[in-house]
């Protein structure tokens, strides 16, 4: 079975969703770790009874909706080794590679915020007819899923000292009886302040023959929030259309903060998390609906002790679908509140959950907000959008991709809208300071429609459009402005063009006037420019045969990725294209929500 195996089963099993199926050895203990046959280390079973199944249900603060949350596993189930001069068996009560689904039987999870009233951490534990009538200890731990990992990890090393430890050293520890049906529902930790908590339930050792035995019945991460939060949204919104949501951090200090928020339908509200494992590291995977977590026994990108907001934009668009939602994330800001622009351009019709969260430099997640929003498409409609995007294309259907953009142009200081696609960002310095602004960018299939003036001799590559405030706005209110840009290196093999001879057009006055264009380096697979411009409407870049400039590129780390991936403030993404994935669930979130893992 392995160490990692253990370590990773335990951590998703028990602190993200902590279930398994399958039978247990002896009808109540799911996975068993025997150390030099003196001391055991037992996990209860779970299964899909919410009064049956070993679980903890939190109650007091914020009811939280969860996504429907299922776990499947295959793998292996025995395994020994020697780890530091003891020998460990681990044995799983599961069959040998067969599907055991369990889903989690609870449709909401409390949250608390450090404000009295909303931080009264109270739970109830039922548990199998088994452990009826019998006592269990229950501890209230300041600790994070961070910590559990390297606890977990000397465990399965055979040292259980650091958990003792643990458990010694909680900020509670009650000791309640169960009932005739093996629950408890009057169980209370009272008020806490915010804070990274862990609650274990054990089996009292007054019910073991092995006094150094340690089962454990179910366990869970807690959060109590730093701050509550104000979320100002609209209840509905039209198809094809922009919801200014806006969030304000309430008596929140100035400090670094990330803010998210997420735009996923009800039917899409949901995940499953597939474990595969056949007894090495390399065969160690485990996906949500899909989409890679951990592949051959390493993290992909998410790791248990930063905020990647990158990899986690990329794993739930892939995972909730271009139909079903939409994601983004700000940058680092000082301020206590942040505003985004979510489209609703080619979203099904239907109720979409509405999460907004915000995190906090040197904590984790400090306030979290869940509204409901109705899209629909009114019976006339014309379309269009709002926010302010700037101009429309002329013809809708030449539109290859649409990026709604909004930022704050402060007097004097650089600001950039960043991008996903062809056109990597956009540097501005405002002349004046105007609040918000909205960029729209299109980028075209084909020339406008509306120009008729012929290009200059040269090949092609794209064709777009940008647009600052309303149309016409940016002329005379920008002192500077800059367009970066990227081509691939494919596309200049493929039509014998020289890297160095790429030139940005911008149509302007009925001609096509050549911007100043520098190759600034390359990154991955795409070479970058750069072009000062002193408008924005429709733009063309086109590069000439053969060895036609004398513009030497940058020399620049090869970064492995497409430039201008990184999240923006106000981003949110929309293409007719496909996006790779299973159209499922706003998963990372939906663990966020349930025990805030790994962000620290």
């Amino acid at each position: 079975m392995g160490r990692l195996y253990v370590i990773l089963f335990t951590v998703f099993i028990f602190f993200l969703i902590p279930a398994a199926a399958g039978s247990a050895m002896d009808g109540s203990y799911l996975l068993n770790i025997s150390i030099n046959s003196t001391e055991n280390v037992s996990f209860a079973n779970h299964n899909e009874s919410p009064m049956e199944g070993n679980w903890i249900k939190l109650s007091g603060g914020t009811p939280v909706t969860l996504p429907a949350l299922n776990l499947v596993f295959n793998g292996v189930n025995n395994s020994n080794f020697t780890r530091n001069g003891k020998t460990i068996n681990i044995t799983a009560s599961v069959d040998n590679y067969s599907d055991h689904l369990i889903e989690y039987p609870y449709s909401s999870h409390s949250i608390y915020t450090n404000v009295s009233g909303n931080n009264e951490m109270n739970l109830s534990f039922f548990g199998s007819s088994h452990f009826a009538d019998l006592s269990i200890d229950i501890y209230l731990v300041s600790s994070t899923p961070d910590e559990v990992w390297d606890i977990i990890n000397d465990a399965v090393d055979g040292n259980t000292t650091i958990f003792r430890n643990l458990l010694n050293d909680s900020l509670k520890r009650i000791n309640y009886s169960l009932n005739s049906t093996g629950d408890n529902s009057s169980i209370s930790f009272g008020s806490q302040q915010a804070g990274d908590y862990v609650i274990f339930v054990l089996l009292n050792s007054s019910h073991l023959t092995n006094p150094n035995d340690l089962s454990i019945l179910s366990t869970t991460t807690v959060q109590v929030l730093k701050y509550e939060s104000v979320v100002t949204a609209p209840t509905s919104a039209k198809t094809n259309y922009i919801v200014p949501v806006q969030i304000k951090l309430t008596d929140a200090d100035q400090g670094n903060y990330i803010y998210g928020a997420i735009l996923v339908h009800k039917d899409a509200y949901e995940a499953t998390l597939r474990f595969e494992f056949n007894g090495t590291r390399d065969q160690t995977n485990l996906t949500i609906d899909g989409a890679d977590l951990v592949e051959k026994g390493e993290l992909t990108g998410i790791n248990l002790t930063s905020l990647n907001t990158t990899k986690l934009q990329e794993i739930i668009e892939t995972v909730i679908g271009p139909e079903n939602g939409t994601v983004s994330f700000t940058d680092d800001t000082d301020s206590t509140s942040a505003s985004f622009s979510l489209t609703t351009n080619d979203l099904n019709t239907g109720d979409y959950y509405l999460l907004v969260c915000a995190y906090e430099s040197g904590e984790r997640l400090v306030a979290f907000n869940q509204n409901i929003i109705n899209i629909y498409t009114p019976s006339s409609s014309n379309g269009g959008g709002g926010g302010g995007g700037g101009g429309m294309s002329d013809e809708p259907e030449n539109v290859e991709e649409t990026v709604f953009l909004r930022i704050y142009l402060r007097a004097g200081d650089s600001a950039t809208y960043n991008f996903n696609n062809v056109v990597t960002s956009v540097e501005v310095t405002p002349e004046k300071t105007y609040g918000l602004v909205a960029v729209k960018m299109e980028v075209l299939h084909g020339q406008p429609g509306s120009i008729t003036t012929d290009p200059p001799n040269g090949v092609i590559y794209k064709y777009f459009n940008i647009f600052v405030g309303n149309l016409g706005w940016s002329e005379g209110k920008l002192s500077s402005s800059v367009i970066k840009f990227q081509v691939p290196a494919s596309w200049f093999k493929e039509n014998n063009i020289d890297p160095a001879s790429v030139i940005l057009y911008r149509h302007h006055d009925g001609n096509w006037q050549a911007l100043k264009t520098t190759m600034t380096g390359q990154a991955g697979r795409y070479y970058q420019y750069s072009s000062p411009t002193p408008g924005f409407s429709a733009f063309m870049i086109m590069g000439s045969v053969g060895d036609s400039g004398d513009v030497e590129p940058v020399a620049t780390p090869d970064l492995g990725t497409v430039a201008g991936s990184t999240p923006t403030p106000e981003a949110t993404w929309i293409s007719d294209k496909e996006i790779p994935g299973f159209g499922l669930m706003l998963g990372i979130m939906g663990i966020l929500i349930a025990v805030y893992s790994g962000r620290k």
